[in-house]
């Protein structure tokens, strides 16, 4: 084997270790999710005889699963059982490593034999040798014409395993092409106008895909919209197994909405569109798949004309309770009191009109403060509570009588009425107070009071305290500020400001000049730096060093008034050089004869100076006469420069 393979080999190796050491940590990880088994219907009111769906689901990590007992089927006829469970897996990667979900789910299919309340009991399974129970479940079975559905209710489309309404026989028509799609199930087709209609869009899958981005919303104009919360795992759908026409599918849910048509006719659902794709172990992309569900059209009725109360308002479509209540029942004149209105049920709750409250003889009421809470688990129950201020303006007991609330009732067809109960006010102290706060000043109505009394209204909280509207300003700020001291001073900044930056950029601009002053400042500071060096290293008897510092010290200074390198000249060329930019011939046998001893110096250490500068301390000295000769020589420009 050469030496290459081998290198391959061991990195093949090493890989197949880490991805093997990567799976075990991420497993027990997955281990450690407790493990969850339930159970449901697809409705609990049933009709003898009519079958329903009942389904256990149980969801583990990299568990051991064994010993699965179904319930006892006591007083219900078993229609059809699984010969083995469904399972899928779900596998997701994080920051935390590897998640795996496993999912088993056993479906029946049953159909009560006499009417009345069923119990189905629990389910009972064995993960990792411990036993684990599903919940009971609940529901009521009455005659098949009591359970019959009523003319408007129309067969609800065929939602996936487990969802409600569910009929594996019925096969969705955008599976026709065998591929991934989405598909929107709604719990009715005919429904009246503000009638609640459950909207649920499921995305089928024939390939496992790890991303979902939605590329189209889908419109429902013409409804009054509700979000619903869509069940999870990890930031990840939670997904099922399910056949359709044969082929086997990953199911999970990806929007739910709650519905209120607005108007009658036929409103359509246009289609909602997204991309699903596989991405490899770095993250991209190597399957993208466009799925879209198809439009689905409701047929909307108005709501009867027979039966219905003066002034309904088309919102009220549910049932709903009627509670009203006040804080106190009696208080002093001009004191507030809060009548809570509180409704409860089902329908569209932001929507619904309140029941309308009634004028009170000698009390002012002021506009409700409205507050609805609604399921996020269903979209269409919850409650609504709209709290009023009453304020007395004379004393005297008074009765509010019972508030009505009308609605109209989708599953029984008819027009309904809640009632709150009568509540009786009392109101105790002086009217006067209270009609010169209300009139400005003026007599009071029907009472006397004390002269010259005053009532402030302004005795409720800060977030509905009413507004009071001036006149002008309380002061001329601008007057103010104008004739205060500082006000020169204020005005004078500016340019002031704007004169010291100029300084400051012309200093700066001087400072950035490159002028022969500047260089022959630098010249003389580094020429000070290396006399300083060479000095010491004179003292410390280094000769080499010595001698380097002052042939630099020199050929620097030559450098900085030539204008030009002299590195590389031969002495004759730099004497050539010197007398012609003007520089003395002295001078210029002194500066190359200090040269050449530097060269002695340095490859030589032990000879001696024919002219006599074998003394370091001589030398030194030499060159410093010969830089102060080279600062006050007057040496011509380089021709041609």
């Amino acid at each position: 084997m050469t030496a290459p393979s081998v290198t391959r080999s061991r990195s093949r190796f090493g890989a197949a270790a880490l991805l093997a050491a990567f799976v075990v940590v991420s497993a027990g990880a997955a281990r450690a999710e407790a493990p969850r088994f339930t159970a449901e219907v697809d409705r609990n009111q049933i009709a003898t005889g009519e079958p329903f769906i009942y389904q256990v689901t149980l969801s583990v990590g990299n568990d051991q699963v064994s010993d699965y007992r179904p319930p006892d089927f006591k007083g219900l006829r078993v229609l059809s059982t699984p010969d083995a469970p469904n399972q899928s897996t779900q596998m997701q990667f994080g920051g935390a490593g590897m998640f795996v979900q496993v999912s088993y789910s056993w479906r029946y299919e049953l159909a009560a034999a006499q009417r009345g309340n069923v119990t189905i009991g629990a389910a009972r399974v064995r993960v990792n040798g411990q036993e684990f129970r599903s919940n009971p479940v609940t529901l009521t079975a009455a005659s098949a014409a009591a359970a019959a559905p009523p003319p408007l209710s129309a067969v609800p489309s065929s939602p996936p395993s487990g969802a409600s309404g569910a009929d594996q026989g019925a096969a969705p028509p955008e599976a026709g092409e065998g591929g991934s799609f989405i598909r929107l199930v709604t719990d009715k087709q005919r429904v009246f106008v503000g009638e609640a209609l459950g909207a649920t869009w499921y995305l089928y899958m024939n390939q496992p895909a790890d991303k979902y981005d939605t590329q189209a919303e889908p419109h429902t104009e013409g409804f009054w919209t509700e979000d619903v919360a869509v069940p999870s795992r990890r930031g990840g759908l939670v997904l099922t197994q399910e056949l359709v026409q044969g082929r086997p599918y990953q199911v999970g849910t990806v929007l739910k909405k709650a519905l209120f048509p607005l108007q009658a006719g036929r409103l359509t659902i246009t289609p909602m569109e997204a991309e699903i794709s596989r991405s490899d172990f770095f993250g991209n992309a190597v399957r993208t798949q466009h799925v879209r569900s198809t439009p689905t059209t409701i047929e909307v009725l108005a709501l009867p004309k027979a039966g219905q109360p003066p002034g309904f308002d088309a919102a009220n479509v549910g049932t709903f309770t009627l509670n009203a209540h006040v804080d106190r029942a009696q208080v002093n004149v001009g004191e507030p009191v809060t009548l809570t209105i509180e409704i409860g049920g089902h329908g569209n709750l932001r929507k619904l009109a309140l029941p309308a409250v009634p004028k009170l003889n000698g009390w002012k009421s002021y506009d409700p403060r409205v507050n609805v809470v609604v399921d996020p688990a269903s979209g269409v129950s919850g409650s609504k509570t709209a709290e009023i201020l009453l304020l007395p303006e004379r004393p005297g007991p008074v009765t509010l009588p019972a508030l009505v609330l009308n609605a109209f009732d989708p599953d029984t067809h008819r027009y309904t009425q809640v009632q709150s109960a009568p509540i009786t006010l009392t109101a105790t102290g002086d009217a006067a107070v209270s009609a010169r706060s209300v009139a400005g000043g003026g007599p009071p109505v029907g009472g006397t009071g004390t002269p010259g009394a005053t009532f402030n209204e302004n005795v409720l909280s800060e977030e509905i305290r009413p507004l009071h509207a001036r006149a002008g300003l309380r002061r001329d700020l601008g007057t103010t500020f104008f004739r205060a001291r500082g006000f020169a001073v204020a005005l004078g900044l500016p340019p002031l400001g704007f004169a010291l930056a100029v300084m400051l950029f012309r200093i700066r601009d001087r400072l950035a000049d490159d002028t022969g002053a500047r260089r022959r400042r630098r010249a003389r500071k580094k020429a000070r730096a290396h006399l300083a060096a060479a000095d010491g290293h004179r003292r410390r008897a280094e000769i080499g060093p010595f001698f380097i510092e002052i042939d630099r010290v020199i050929r620097e200074a030559l450098a900085s008034r030539l204008g030009r390198s002299v590195k590389g000249l031969r002495m004759d060329e730099l004497r050539v050089l010197l007398s012609t930019r003007g520089l003395g011939p002295a001078e210029a046998d002194r500066i190359i004869a200090l040269l050449e001893e530097c060269d002695r110096g340095r490859f030589a250490p032990g000879r001696t100076d024919s002219n006599g500068l074998a003394s370091l301390d001589t030398l030194q000295d030499t060159a410093s006469d010969l830089l102060d000769a080279l600062e006050k020589a007057t040496l011509s420009e380089e021709i041609g420069s």
